[in-house]
Parts: structure tokens; C-alpha cells; sequence
């Protein structure tokens, strides 16, 4: 069980946490009949905060048995100290056929009613049965229900998802399924501890007092509310709640400038609003500088949200200066860089379009000028050996590097030429920032000998003077191994289901003169051997790599063979310098024991997760999904490997998916690597069909300028299956009625027509094949004529493809509903990218050419950010989304296999997950779905820019996976032309498609058949 907070101190309510409706019969204080009672606290506590209430007399009756009635007036007292409302119809309609409206008791006809509209007293047969007395079962499952209602936590939910058993020991007496789980939800709460639960026993007063109290202090969270909220910035708030916590809030959309606003955001899960004002001041020019001789820095004091309507210009007197524009990720200052390097002059920045008047500064620019010289070495490395008298000999040559710095720290050695202090024999070289030294110079000269080098720049005379020692030229002669790393510089602990080409052997090599190496070629006398090429293939030269952000020289690995340790020497044959480095290979996980738990349900045709418990040798849970999908090391069933996409691994526990096909009692038999065992049998439910409506999936409001509504199951109604789970998309018949008499709406068939403002009640009902009435549920339809709606919103319009029409949706608000508006209802425009002027919307649907997009320096299309701005024409109510506009060519993200057609409509397709294909067809063309009538497998896809379609298989990569090998002949693997024939003698073979489609990959079950 979770940690929680208590928010409550037994007999200090608050009265702002109260609000009943009723004055109880006798106060907490006046009880006469408590005092010896076990459940004194509890009792005096929920009196306090007027939840329970005695009798006229002065008594609670503690030990009187507690009814169906007392309960519900208890529970229904609790929600209204939680600030649920008793519903205003009480008493004209009815919650119980048992309980009429003329029921002179008013307090229970109240709480009746708002514990059955908050589900937590469902009835039998549609009766509350309000004088039998409670049973311990039932008292569970109406203290569960409430307390979901009231907390949102579903006790049922958490203890099942912690795999928490009861110690209980008579739960098989309870009547029901939900009743027994809402007995063992209590124990997991600690509402309960004992061994046996009594089911069908009934409960005193007092003790429903406890369990009620127990419920509120120990699952009820501490109410925390915001105490502060303080906007950092645009899209950021610092926000302290009622217990003093303070929490950095990252909105989803930047707050509006200058403007009151409330906000809504979550914090640990928990929702919060606040009403906050992001007060920005108008944007200024901070300062303008040259960060170096062709570019100039503007800041702003603020960021410039939309840098789109920041028009830049730099002007040299009068002339305007050609310069690209680079904004600063913080979008608080942005560069001006020139194609060359800007002339000395006095320059002008203006800045249009953020403020009523244009932005002005100035900027200084001197021409570019040397400021310093530096030699970066004290040695001057020779290209040639000495002679045998130890001298350099005629032609030989010695160079060492040097860099030239301009004003602004930047290297322009390149483009400065230097003079030296011997013109003929010391000559620095621009192009390669050396200075080489030769003639008398070198020649003569032994190793160590000292040479005098002078750098000046004749402009500016700047100068630099060394004097660099003369040395042979640089060789390997110490050698030291970093270990083993990948290319981000992250050192790697090798195992054998690593990556070889993931890894590298790093070595740190010296020269002579203990500088370090990073060029190849001056590694080539190195002599690399492998001790154990059974474990580990590596490359047998160095090569030059990036790790991390510096050039390194390693040895790369050629593949993992197994797990085991490699001793790899590396030997100079300069100086017989060797090193000796040992490439540990950790073995991967081996399973050995499985344990395997029944699943939550299983019902035919759908997805089964069974929970496994998978160790190692060491006893350690195994979780990687590759390791316990390995051939050798991973489990089975059946006998066959199990494959990867068969697993699933949520919050730690690995649970193995399958799909019985047909209801009844199925054998799962589990194998280890280890050869140990594990059987399970599932008893598999019937099929789900539809068999209970519970209502509207979202208010119904409609407008009476707009289109009838058709109710059904798919968009409006919330359909359970006969085991209480709701069904989504269901295709289930229903049938509409008017209730009674309206003329707020028509009815023809399940077509509702909007008449006049106002509400009407529909009776919607499910119907069985043969027409009759399986379930039924009333509802509420609201019209509007777009008079009254209480707000308004722009639906998400997500990515757009550049040149295609993009239909946008606006929707009035009302009462929970939304009505999409018509396009005459309001009036949009778009701007950003590169559009000079608002694009105005028509006919709803929003359209940028490729040729608004911005460019990269490159000139590059890039994906470009827009702005919609709508105003509602009725309220003048203006709202604004952002999208991004992309020219890049529609891919599919993702996609099931169906076997609906091509031109099928794409909501109404229905997943497969296994397929035939009969013996030599090609996968692509050949894949039939199961079942009496089989039709073609094709892929329902849907793109980046959320565009759904449903098309053929032909043309996607196709990879097959044989469960046997030696049952199939595969050929053309990997391409759209993938086949599958069964060898010799075999008559059916399963396998694994993994079929690419775009940049999604997925997996289908297949059995190969042989041909008719």
C-alpha cells in the first residue's frame, strides 16, 4: 500500500470541510450510549464532521445493526462533506422503484439519490432496499465505490497491479466475484486485518463507523492546494502549495503577455489551476557589439517570442548591409553575420516590428588586426634522421606550429602573412600554421641543438620570439590503454549481447617527448596481438575516432564471439615499449527457474498477459526482454522459443501475451533455459459481446443550425462486455426513444434533430439481434442556437504537409459538450514562417505553401512554426494555436495489420494478429487473415501528419521468422518479394513476420499451409 497522508485529527473537523444539508438528530457531544464503546473515536470523529448522526433520544446505538438505509444516508453525508452536491431532482425523479418521491423521509431520498448518480449504491433490481440490514459484502463493495468516487483511487486496481495476496481465509463465501475483491481491497488498504471476513454476516452501527473513519484517514491523500503561483517566464511557473512545497512548473503552452490568465497543470500527478498575469515589458535593445570582424551580437531584454516580426536591418551610413540572421536558442539576442568582414565604420542596427517605434543602437567596428602571435611548441619535430655523426644532413627540414589572433580572439592565421627573422631559411606557412625551418638553419645541427624563431606582423608590429629545441621526428614510445568506450565517451561494460561496433579499445599514446599522439600514421609501428580470437575478433591496426568530443586513436572491435576474458598486447617496434590490456566479456543472464500466475482475465479472441517470474542462476528476476527471448539462454513455450514481441514488461513485472481463439480451459506449459518447467491452465471466458450501456461517453449538446446527430455505440455511448469492462468502438445496435414529450428535439429512428434551445431525455437501449431490449440507460441532450455556450476551443490540428488543406475545427462549449462551429461562425487567420502578411482561413481548412516555410543557413526548407488565430464572431472571443507546417514527403509512424480493404473506412478496421499464407506465396501478396472467410491482410496506416489509410501490403520490407528452420525455405528475406515454402514432408509451420511499412515495424503470426 502506498504511503499517504492523513487529513484528519479525530474531533477537530473543520467546518470549512463540511457542508451538510441535514442537522443531525443528536451532537457528538450529547451521545449517552458511546462512552464503553470500542468505536467511541470513530464515532465522535464523523459526528464532528456531521457524517453520522444519533437518534432524538441522545443515542448513536453503536451495537444496533446497521441498514442499507443507514448507510447510504452515512456515505451520502460523506460525499456532501466532499463537496458533492445532492442532486435538485431528487425529489421528482426517482432513484429506486422502492423508494418513491413521496417517501416522507426527505434525508434519505436526498443522499439516495446522489449515492446512486455517484455509483456508489448500484440496487437489486432497481431497489435500494433501504430497511434490510447490511451485510458485510456489501458493505465492502459500496465502501470501495466510494471511496473511488471520492478519492479516485481504485483500491481493486492497486492491489491486483501489486500483486498482493489475501490471508483472509472464507472469501469463497462471498457471493460474488466483485464482492470478494472488494473484501480483499479493504485488506489491502488496512481497513481490515482479519482472517475471517464474515461475509454474510451483518454489521453493528459502530462498526461501520470505524470502517468509514479507518477509509477517510487511511486512503484519503492530504488536500493540497496552491498557495502562490509566480511566473519565471513564458511557459514557466514557480509554484508553492498549502504544505509550503515549492514545484517548477513547465506549461504546454506559452502564457499570453500582459494578460490575466488561468492555467491548468498538474503537479505529482494531482491536477491545479491559478490565475497568474505574465506582465513583459516592451522589448529594448540591451546592448550591440562585434563578437568578431564579420559579426554583430544584438540583445534584447527579453525573449522575442516570434522572432518572425522582428525585421532587422544594419546600415552603414545610408546603405544597408547584406547580413543573415542567426537567433540565439533563448531567442534573447541574435547575430548579424556579414558575407565578408564588415569595413571600419560607424553601424546603425534598427529593429521594426516589436514595438510602436523602431529599436535603434550603434556599433564601432575597427578593421581586423593581428594582436597576437603564439609559437605552440618548444620543439621543432625534423623529417629526417641524423647522420652517423649525429649531425642533421643537407635538406633536411624542421617544423613547429603557430596561431595568429585578431582583436576578437579569433584565429586568422590562415589569411595573415608573417615575416620571420631569416626570410630564406625560417619561412611561416599560412595555409598550415606552421613555421618551417630549413637550410643553415637545420642542416648541421644535432638533436637538441636550440634554434632562435621570430614572428611579426608589419601592420601592426606584433611579435612573438622562441627559441624551439630541434628533435627526431615523433614516435610511439609509451603506451597506455584507456579502457573500453563508445563513441559518446561513456566507458562500456562488455557482455556478450553487446554491439561490437558500439565499443572501442582507447589508448593513450606519447612520442618521445611525452606528447600525446592522435594521428594514425604515426602509430603504424605499433604491433597489435590477440591472445583469444575464440572470445573476442578486434581490428589489427589503429585508426583515428571521435569519443566524446576529442579525436582519439583506438582499435576497433569486430564482434563479441562469447563471454570470457582477452588479453590484447600491444608492442612499439621503436623502443620495445609493450602494454598489456585484458577485454572482460560478462555473460548475459541464463533463465533458470519460471513461475507463472494466473492473468486477470482471459477471453477468447483477445490479448492474454500471463505473469511470469523469470530468475537467473543467482536468483536474480529477469526483466531484459532479449534475454528471455534468446534461443539459448531465454525461455519457451511449447517447446518454441518465445518471441520477443510476445513479451511485456510494465512497472517491473514480465507478463507473456497470447490469444486463445476459442473459449474453454487451455495448458500453457513454460521451459527455462535450465530445463525447468512451469504449467499453467487458463480458463479461457467466452468472447466479449456488448450486453450493458452505462451512458454518454461525453455530454450530447447539438446546435440547431447544424447537421441531425446520429447516436451510436462508436461515438457517444459507454458499452460494457458481460464482464463489466467498457468496449471501445463497439459496433453494438441501439435504439433511441423520446422520453415522454419534447419539442426541443425530433426523433427519426436513432437520428436526433435540434428544434429549439433547451433539453430533452432520451431512453437509449441495446438491442440483440433479434430486436429485443438488453440494457438501457436515460440521457440528457442539450440544444443550442450558439447563443449560449460558455466558452470555446480550437480542436488540435497537429503536423501539416506544406501544400495541402488542413481542416480545422472550432468548438462552443457548453455544460461539458462541444459543438463544432460552422466556418461562417468565426473568422481565422494565420501567420509566422516566412508570410508577410496574415493568412486569411476560408471554407475552415488552413493551407501554407512550401514557399512560407523558413530555410536554414543552408537554404534548406525547415520545419516552421505557425500561428492560427480565431475569433469567434458571435463573442469577439479570440483564441490562438500553434502547429508546425513540414515539406517533407508523408511517411507512415505507425499501423496495424486488417483485413479490411484498401478502400475501407479506417475507423471502422479491425486488428488481426495472425494470419495464413499458403506454401510459396509471396508474404505481400499471398497473407490471408483466419477464419470462415478469409480475405487479404493489408496494413491500416497513419502518417506523420495524421493522415489514415488503409492500403496493401505490396511494397513494405518483409522479414520472416521461421519458429522451425528446417521447415521452411525462405527466400528474397528482407524485401517486398519475401516467400515461404514448406520443405519436404512438412504440412504446416508457424512463423513470425516482421513486416516495416515506413518507419514503423510490426509483427504478425502466420501459419504456412500447404496449397489446396
Amino acid at each position: 500500500m502506498k504511503q499517504k497522508y492523513s487529513k484528519w485529527v479525530v474531533g477537530a473537523a473543520s467546518a470549512a470541510l463540511v457542508a451538510s444539508a441535514i442537522v443531525p438528530a443528536a451532537s457528538a457531544a450529547s451521545f449517552t450510549d458511546i462512552e464503553k464503546s470500542d468505536h467511541k473515536d470513530a464515532i465522535l470523529a464523523l459526528a464532528d464532521a456531521k457524517i453520522v448522526a444519533g437518534y432524538p433520544d441522545g443515542t448513536f446505538k453503536p451495537n444496533a445493526v446497521v441498514t442499507r438505509g443507514n448507510v447510504t444516508k452515512f456515505l451520502g453525508k460523506w460525499l456532501v462533506s466532499e463537496n458533492y452536491e445532492i442532486p435538485a431532482d431528487y425529489a421528482t425523479e426517482a432513484r429506486f422503484t422502492d423508494l418513491p418521491t413521496t417517501t416522507p423521509d426527505k434525508e434519505l431520498l436526498q443522499y439516495a439519490a446522489l449515492v446512486k448518480d455517484a455509483g456508489v449504491f448500484k440496487g437489486s433490481n432497481n431497489k435500494l432496499m433501504h430497511t434490510n440490514n447490511m451485510s458485510r459484502e456489501q458493505m465492502a463493495v459500496v465502501l470501495v465505490r466510494a471511496i473511488k468516487t471520492v478519492y479516485n483511487v481504485d483500491l481493486v486496481a492497486e492491489y491486483k497491479e501489486a500483486g498482493f495476496k489475501s490471508t483472509i481465509t472464507d472469501l469463497e463465501k462471498a457471493t460474488a466475484a466483485e464482492n470478494r475483491e472488494a473484501i480483499i481491497a479493504l485488506e489491502y488498504a488496512e481497513l481490515t486485518n482479519v482472517k475471517q471476513f464474515n461475509p454474510k454476516n451483518t454489521l453493528t452501527r459502530g462498526q461501520f463507523a470505524s470502517f468509514l473513519s479507518r477509509a477517510i484517514d487511511n486512503v484519503g491523500e492530504e488536500v493540497l492546494t496552491v498557495k502562490e503561483a509566480k511566473v519565471v517566464d513564458a511557459t514557466t511557473l514557480e509554484v508553492t502549495l498549502s504544505d509550503d512545497s515549492k514545484h517548477t512548473v513547465k506549461l504546454e503552452t506559452a502564457l499570453p503577455e500582459n494578460k490575466e490568465t488561468k492555467v491548468d497543470f498538474e503537479i505529482d500527478g494531482k491536477s491545479y489551476s491559478a490565475v497568474v498575469t505574465y506582465e513583459v515589458p516592451d522589448a529594448k535593445l540591451e546592448s550591440v557589439k562585434a563578437i568578431n570582424a564579420k559579426t554583430i551580437e544584438v540583445q534584447f531584454n527579453k525573449a522575442i517570442e516570434d522572432t518572425s516580426k522582428a525585421k532587422v536591418e544594419l546600415l552603414r551610413g545610408s546603405f544597408k548591409q547584406n547580413v543573415t540572421l542567426v537567433w540565439a536558442d533563448d531567442k534573447k539576442s541574435v547575430q548579424l553575420v556579414g558575407a565578408t568582414n564588415f569595413q571600419a565604420a560607424e553601424y546603425t542596427v534598427n529593429v521594426a516590428g516589436l514595438t510602436e517605434n523602431v529599436l535603434t543602437n550603434t556599433v564601432k567596428i575597427e578593421a581586423q588586426k593581428v594582436t597576437s602571435i603564439e609559437v605552440l611548441d618548444e620543439v621543432a619535430v625534423v623529417n629526417k634522421a641524423v647522420k652517423t655523426d649525429g649531425t642533421f644532413d643537407a635538406g633536411t627540414t624542421a617544423t613547429v606550429g603557430y596561431v595568429v589572433k585578431d582583436q576578437y580572439g579569433t584565429d586568422i592565421t590562415k589569411s595573415t602573412s608573417l615575416k620571420t627573422n631569416n626570410d630564406v631559411n625560417v619561412v611561416a606557412d599560412s595555409a598550415k600554421g606552421v613555421v618551417k625551418l630549413s637550410g643553415a638553419v637545420v642542416e648541421g645541427k644535432k638533436i637538441g641543438d636550440l634554434v632562435p624563431v621570430v614572428l611579426f606582423d608589419s601592420a601592426t608590429g606584433t611579435s612573438v620570439s622562441k627559441t624551439v629545441k630541434l628533435s627526431a621526428e615523433s614516435t610511439v614510445s609509451s603506451i597506455e590503454v584507456a579502457g573500453v568506450y563508445n563513441a559518446k565517451g561513456e566507458e562500456v561494460a562488455l557482455n556478450d549481447a553487446s554491439k561490437a561496433s558500439d565499443a572501442y579499445i582507447v589508448l593513450n599514446l606519447k612520442d618521445q617527448y611525452g606528447k600525446e599522439i592522435t594521428d594514425e600514421a604515426k602509430a603504424t609501428g605499433l604491433v597489435i596481438t590477440n591472445t583469444n580470437s575464440t572470445n573476442l575478433d578486434i581490428e589489427n591496426t589503429v585508426k583515428k575516432v571521435k569519443i566524446g568530443d576529442k579525436d582519439k586513436l583506438v582499435v576497433a572491435l569486430k564482434s563479441i564471439l562469447k563471454a570470457g576474458d582477452t588479453d590484447v598486447l600491444f608492442i612499439s617496434t621503436t623502443n620495445g615499449q609493450s602494454a598489456k590490456y585484458t577485454v572482460k566479456v560478462a555473460e548475459t543472464s541464463t533463465t533458470n527457474t519460471i513461475a507463472v500466475s494466473q492473468p486477470e482475465i482471459a477471453v477468447a479472441e483477445e490479448a492474454t498477459l500471463i505473469p511470469l517470474t523469470v530468475t537467473d542462476k543467482e536468483g536474480n528476476v529477469i526483466t531484459n526482454k532479449k534475454v528471455l527471448a534468446d534461443a539459448n539462454k531465454g525461455i519457451k513455450v511449447g517447446g518454441a522459443t518465445v518471441a520477443e514481441s510476445a513479451l511485456e514488461v510494465k512497472d517491473g513485472q514480465v507478463y507473456y501475451k497470447t490469444t486463445f481463439n476459442t473459449a474453454g480451459t487451455q495448458a500453457l506449459v513454460f521451459q527455462t533455459s535450465t530445463y525447468n518447467v512451469a504449467t499453467i491452465t487458463v480458463d479461457v471466458k467466452a468472447k466479449a459481446v456488448p450486453t450493458v450501456v452505462r451512458g454518454l461517453k461525453n455530454p450530447l449538446v447539438i446546435s440547431t443550425s447544424q447537421n441531425p446527430v446520429t447516436i451510436t455505440a462508436k461515438d457517444h455511448l459507454i458499452i460494457e462486455d458481460q464482464y463489466g469492462r467498457e468496449m471501445k468502438n463497439s459496433e453494438a445496435p441501439v435504439k433511441v426513444t423520446l422520453v415522454g414529450t419534447s419539442d426541443v428535439v425530433t426523433l427519426n429512428g436513432n437520428t436526433v434533430k435540434a428544434e429549439k434551445n433547451g433539453t430533452a431525455t432520451l431512453n437509449v437501449a441495446l438491442e440483440t439481434q433479434n430486436g429485443t431490449i438488453d440494457s438501457a440507460v436515460e440521457v440528457k441532450v442539450q440544444v443550442t442556437d450558439g447563443t449560449e455556450y460558455n466558452g470555446y476551443e480550437i480542436a488540435e490540428i497537429g503536423k501539416t504537409k506544406a501544400g495541402e488543406d488542413k481542416a480545422i475545427t472550432v468548438n462552443g462549449l457548453l455544460n461539458g459538450g462541444k459543438v463544432a462551429l460552422e466556418a461562417n461562425e468565426y473568422t481565422a487567420t494565420v501567420t509566422g514562417g516566412q508570410l508577410d502578411a496574415p493568412q486569411v482561413v476560408t471554407a475552415g481548412k488552413v493551407k501554407v505553401e512550401e514557399a512560407a516555410l523558413n530555410t536554414d543557413s543552408a537554404k534548406k526548407v525547415v520545419d516552421t512554426e505557425f500561428t492560427l488565430k480565431v475569433t469567434v464572431n458571435a463573442t469577439g472571443e479570440i483564441l490562438e494555436q500553434k502547429f508546425v507546417v513540414s515539406a517533407e514527403a508523408a511517411k507512415t509512424q505507425d499501423f496495424f495489420f486488417t483485413a479490411s480493404a484498401p478502400a475501407a473506412d479506417y475507423n471502422q478496421a479491425k486488428a488481426i494478429t495472425e494470419a495464413t499464407l499458403v506454401s510459396g506465396s509471396t508474404v505481400a501478396v499471398g497473407l490471408k487473415s483466419t477464419g470462415d472467410a478469409p480475405a487479404v491482410v493489408n496494413v491500416a496506416t497513419v502518417d506523420q501528419y495524421g493522415n489514415k489509410a488503409i492500403t496493401a501490403l505490396a511494397a513494405n520490407t518483409v522479414t520472416i521468422v521461421p519458429e522451425k528452420a528446417a521447415d521452411l525455405t525462405i527466400t528474397d528475406n528482407g524485401t517486398a518479394g519475401a516467400t515461404a515454402a514448406l520443405k519436404s514432408g512438412v504440412t504446416e509451420a508457424k512463423a513470425t513476420l516482421k513486416v516495416k511499412v515506413g518507419n514503423a515495424t510490426k509483427e504478425l503470426k502466420v501459419t504456412i499451409v500447404a496449397a489446396p
